[in-house]
């Protein structure tokens, strides 16, 4: 039985006196405020007598404990979006079931709120967000540093979890794929391609192309290498991969093409993901919720939740850099099932927290268990959960998280716990139980208020999808020709050296009349004509031929 009358527990009120409140009724705050002025957060207790939520205000970043069923989205996850919603900041929303739109969609459109929806559950519907689009801007305006950041955490977040114990092959397959995209954003820009040419749909062409049969071609190599080896970066990305023992090169790509495999079963997320119709920077300047709505029956499209975090962390961070280090208004990341997605940043996510505060960035993080944790971000799992002031825990069958909270209980005067590993068991559903552990208050044991509590349900709001252009293609046969113009010079000395006769290797008598010198050019010419013909309609016939493009990629 619990003692809730117990010393060493803060009383609720006094979280309630010390906190922003918000009034259920009025849908008003009072109290403090935070320093900066912000009253939104999540919620730490409900009184029920005045009907008023203590709000944590403040920059604290939260975690949230609770097994499935605990109702970690009914009374949590909800009324922090409610919340937030009436305070006016900004929110990007991991939502999984998409439960979070449908409730709270239209209640924040009724905010005037900006939605933003990308759609990974049916990419033909919402908005669109080319992750490729940020990096290649950097690239072309010759900050090469910036954009390759970028691009490791887009090559990183792409091949991870591709089943492979040996670091070897993601590792390789994630350089590999940082080569191929430096290539991409190479070719643009020297071909004064448009911006929209940048997508993955023309990666995964080149991926394919990059890696052809010999055979395709005419030379002896593969012309696209022969024109991307000539970059220094893109030659110490991909050497390894590309001129490597056979057998090591299909593991790679074997790996490779794993992480890539989510893009070519789903066409239409291909096209979702060749532009983008909306702005970073205006997620903290305007009024804006973005929902991230993935399946949750299964984790395909998981690592494409991290990508969007990740590269939207650092987008807005630039900006509140450009903005005297701080954010015009906050923006709070509220990630239900945070545990269940991959590596954010990889080790960076430690220093997303630290450095976060300081710019208006706060995060809300919820998670199943500690061992999910700990599984994805290994020894960073812990200083993860420190960086985090407000700890709230529902329910939990993890031995190892209880003795852990047990533990940050503290103890009796006896020596005997506040909150065994059993009391933690027993908080009551029903009355929406928790323990709170905040800032340096005294644990506490609170109830909170389900989202139902809060107003009527609202109706659901349709997924608007703002007009898409068409998905700009690319074929690479520039390249192609220069490398076939260029290799029927190098050969020898000679300047009607002609590679494609079958006795190029045999030299030519020096008693030639001038006449026979213009017939063999001019046969050569029309040799070089044919052949790039015969490419031309090699690219034609393979692009109407879907099962060839599935099957070389």
């Amino acid at each position: 039985m619990l003692n809730l009358d117990n010393p060493n527990f803060e009383k609720p009120s006094a979280i309630l006196r010390e906190n922003s409140r918000f009034l259920v009724e009025q849908n008003r705050f009072t109290g403090p405020k935070s320093y900066d002025g912000f009253v939104g957060g999540p919620p730490l207790a409900y009184d029920r007598e005045h009907g008023a939520v203590a709000v944590d205000s403040s920059d604290n970043h939260t975690l949230v404990y609770g097994a499935t069923g605990s109702k970690k989205t009914r009374c949590i996850v909800m009324p922090t979006i409610r919340m937030l919603g009436f305070a006016g900041e900004s929110m990007i929303i991991n939502d999984p079931k998409g439960e979070l739109y449908r409730t709270m969609a239209r209640f924040l459109e009724d905010q005037d709120y900006n939605i933003i929806t990308v759609n990974f559950r049916d990419a033909s519907v919402g908005d669109c967000w080319n992750f490729l689009e940020i990096p290649y801007r950097f690239y072309k305006e010759g900050n090469l540093d910036k954009a390759g950041e970028f691009i490791e955490d887009v090559a990183r977040t792409i091949t991870a979890n591709t089943g492979t114990d040996d670091p070897f092959w993601s590792s390789s397959a994630a350089s590999c794929l940082y080569g191929l995209i430096l290539c991409l954003f190479r070719y643009c820009k020297e071909y004064d391609k448009p911006d929209e040419a940048v997508n993955i749909g023309n990666l995964l062409t080149l991926r394919r192309e990059m890696f052809a049969q010999k055979a395709r071609f005419s030379s002896a190599h593969n012309p696209i290498w022969e024109w991307a080896k000539k970059d220094e970066l893109i030659a110490a990305s991909m050497t390894g991969t590309v001129e490597t023992a056979s057998d090591t090169q299909k593991g790679i790509l074997s790996v490779l093409d794993l992480g890539l495999k989510m893009f070519i079963i789903s066409p239409s997320l291909v096209d979702m993901l060749s532009h983008t119709t909306f702005s970073f920077d205006r997620i903290a300047q305007e009024k804006t919720a973005v929902f991230l709505l993935t399946p949750d029956e299964k984790t395909t499209y998981h690592r494409l939740v991290s990508l969007y975090i990740s590269q939207s962390y650092q987008q807005l961070v630039q900006f509140a850099d450009r903005s005297g280090g701080k954010l015009p208004g906050r923006v709070n990341y509220v990630l239900d099932e945070f545990s269940s997605l991959p590596s954010i940043g990889g080790c960076d996510f430690v220093q997303y927290l630290a450095a976060g505060r300081s710019r208006n960035l706060r995060f809300i993080l919820c998670l199943q268990s500690k061992n999910q944790l700990v599984h994805t971000y290994k020894e960073n799992a812990q200083t993860i959960t420190a960086n985090c002031t407000n700890w709230i825990y529902l329910f939990s069958r993890e031995l190892e998280l209880l003795k852990d909270i047990s533990a940050l209980c503290g103890e009796k005067k006896d020596h005997t716990p506040n909150l065994s590993v059993y009391d933690l068991q027993q908080l009551d559903k029903e009355k929406n139980q928790v323990l709170l552990l905040s800032s340096r208050c005294k644990p506490a044991i609170v109830n909170l208020l389900d989202i139902s509590g809060y107003a009527p349900a609202y109706p659901v709001l349709p997924i608007k999808t703002p007009t898409r252009g068409v998905r700009v293609s690319l074929d690479f046969n520039e390249i192609k020709k220069e490398e076939l113009r260029s290799d029927r010079f190098s050969g020898s000395n000679n300047p009607l050296f002609n590679p494609f006769s079958p006795d190029s290797d045999t030299p030519e008598p020096d008693t030639k009349s001038a006449s026979s010198d213009k017939l063999d050019l001019d046969a050569m010419l029309a040799d070089i004509d044919r052949k790039i013909a015969e490419i031309d309609a090699q690219e034609k016939a393979k692009k109407t031929d879907p099962s060839d493009n599935e099957s070389e990629v």
